[in-house]
C-alpha cells in the first residue's frame, strides 16, 4: 500500500498553507489524520501493515489517546493470532497514564507493541512507552503510520521503530517565517494555530479556518 497516496486521497495531507506546529515553528505543510479515521476499511488495512513487521511477538497493543484509541483496537484486531489485547493511555496533567479498569493488567508481564498515527517530536509515544515499562510491560517496539520528525527508536525508548511512511516539512521559527513576512493567513483550527492566535491576535496576515 502507498500510505501517503491513501492519506492524500482522504484529505489528510494539507499543503501550501500556513501552519503552526507543536514545536511552535511554522511551515506550509501539515498532516491531519482526522479524515482517516472514518474510513474504517482503510484504517483496518493500514493497521494490518502496522502489526505485520512484528509478527506474533506481542500480546498487547497500546497507544496514546485520542487518535491512538482507534489504532490500538484496529491493530489488535489485525494481529496474526487471537487473544491480543488493546489499551490506551489517557492524557493527564504531566503526560499519559493507563487509568482505565483492567488496562494495567494487560501490560504487566506482557509483550507490548505501541502504535501511533503521527510522530512529530515523539513525546507522546515516549511517554506511553515509559508508562508501559513502569507497569511491568516488555516493549517490543513502536509502529507508526507516518514519521514526520525524523524520530528514532532511541529517542522514544523502544528496541525497534517502524514507520509506514516518512515525510519532511520545512519548519522555521516564527521570527524567520517567510509566510509571516508575506502576510499569509495562519490556519487556526488545525495544528497549533489557535494557540498562536491567542498569543498574537494582531498578526497582520489574519487567520483562516479550514474545518
Amino acid at each position: 500500500m502507498d500510505v501517503l497516496s491513501e492519506l492524500d486521497r482522504v484529505g489528510a495531507i494539507l499543503l501550501d498553507r500556513h501552519f503552526v506546529y507543536k514545536s511552535g515553528k511554522h511551515g506550509s505543510g501539515y498532516i491531519n489524520m482526522d479524515p482517516l479515521f472514518p474510513e474504517v476499511e482503510l484504517v483496518s488495512a493500514i493497521c494490518a501493515e502496522l502489526v505485520q513487521p512484528f509478527g506474533e511477538s506481542f500480546d498487547t497493543v497500546a497507544a496514546p489517546a485520542t487518535g491512538g484509541v482507534v489504532l490500538a483496537f484496529a491493530a489488535a484486531s489485525r494481529a496474526p493470532r487471537a487473544g491480543v489485547g488493546a489499551v490506551w493511555a489517557d492524557k493527564v496533567a504531566d503526560g499519559f497514564a493507563f487509568e482505565r479498569a483492567g488496562f494495567v493488567e494487560r501490560l504487566a508481564g506482557k509483550r507490548v507493541l505501541v502504535v501511533e498515527d503521527l510522530l512529530t517530536t515523539g513525546g507522546s509515544v515516549a511517554a506511553v512507552c515509559r508508562e508501559v515499562t513502569r507497569h511491568g510491560g516488555e516493549l517490543v517496539g513502536a509502529s507508526v503510520i507516518c514519521n514526520r520528525g525524523d524520530v528514532t527508536a532511541e529517542q522514544i525508548g523502544v528496541p525497534r521503530l517502524v514507520a509506514l511512511a516518512t515525510v519532511q516539512f520545512e519548519a522555521v521559527d516564527a521570527e524567520r517565517c517567510p509566510l509571516c513576512a508575506a502576510g499569509v493567513p495562519i490556519v487556526a483550527d488545525i495544528g497549533h494555530g489557535a494557540a498562536y492566535r491567542a498569543e498574537h491576535p494582531g498578526y497582520a496576515g489574519g487567520y483562516v479556518e479550514l474545518l
